[in-house]
């Protein structure tokens, strides 16, 4: 039976092997991240200072070129978009793996969203349907 996530105006299932990672004080309680037992992860949070998805993009592929070096990146236009969706996939090596990191930029009735999707690209691609899933029902909050 899937599990259900529902906090700051989101809602949506997700498969019950999937565990939801403690947060700091500092992250506070409008993010969640829920990892895979292959490693990757699901992370979501609130997009509060209203930085343009421009922004965002760079800052995400910034943060991950300083940890792992080269980097490259691709615009997507996913099954289900809004008109105003924005989704870029990132990939990289991470000790000789291929790793994918899609980020999404959505907004929803209650909240602008900045989703990050993370894995290796084998555990990605076998998992695409259930991230496809949780993207829409969280455009549908």
């Amino acid at each position: 039976m899937p599990a259900k996530f529902e906090a700051f105006g989101v809602k949506f299932l997700y498969p019950d092997n999937w565990n939801v990672a403690p947060r700091t004080e500092e992250e506070g309680d409008d993010g969640v991240t829920l990892e895979m037992p292959s490693g990757g992860f699901l992370s979501i949070e609130q997009d509060y200072d209203g930085s343009l998805a421009e922004e965002v993009i760079e800052e995400v592929g910034e943060s991950i070129s300083s940890e792992y070096g080269e980097l490259e990146r691709e615009r997507l236009s996913l099954p289900g978009a809004k008109s105003d969706e924005t989704c870029v996939d990132f990939r990289f090596y991470c000790l000789d793996l291929l790793v994918v990191s899609r980020l999404v930029l959505l907004t929803t009735k209650s909240a602008s969203l900045v989703i990050q999707i993370q894995a290796e690209i084998r555990d990605f691609e076998t998992n695409e349907p259930v991230f496809a899933a949780i993207l829409q029902q969280i455009r549908s909050c």
